[in-house]
């Protein structure tokens, strides 16, 4: 994260409002809101049933849930990974659409960039490629998917 947030400071871009996509996004996008001091509203997106590797399509929760109203300038989107750019793709048509946000006011953020994606975000931390002799795509396990696995044990 730290480099992510170096990354978007670095840019001159200053957030006024940071939307997290969840579940992915809400440790980043938490960290981004304290970090720029900006409100953080959540959008709740399905795309992975039964936490599958295998996306399907967008589902979006009705409403943004946010305790302050919605700035709709200098808006950060915020999620963990692009794996196809679908998801942050379509939120940002969701979001410019639903709140009258204009699309040059919107950045996207994440922390892991998977170099196959058709979607590439404005600001990244770490750029995750396919393995050069087998083709094979790694699929990214959080800190927090960890625990939740040694809870089960």
């Amino acid at each position: 994260m730290k480099v992510l947030i170096g990354k978007i400071k670095n840019s001159g871009f200053k957030p006024q409002q940071i939307v997290c996509v969840a579940r992915g996004g809400l440790i980043p996008g938490e960290i981004a809101s304290r970090t720029f001091r900006a409100p953080l509203a959540v959008i709740s997106v399905a795309s992975y049933p039964d936490q599958t590797t295998q996306q399907e399509e967008i589902k979006f929760s009705r409403d943004l849930t946010s305790a302050k109203p919605l700035q709709r300038q200098a808006v950060l989107v915020v999620d963990d990974l692009t794996e196809t750019g679908k998801t942050l793709v379509e939120t940002v048509k969701w979001l410019c659409w639903w709140y009258t946000i204009e699309s040059d006011q919107v950045r996207t953020a994440t922390v892991w960039h998977k170099n196959w994606s058709a979607f590439v975000p404005d600001f990244y931390a770490e750029l995750i490629a396919e393995d050069p002799v087998t083709g094979a795509r790694p699929w990214i396990i959080q800190p927090q998917e960890q625990f939740c696995k040694s809870l089960e044990s």
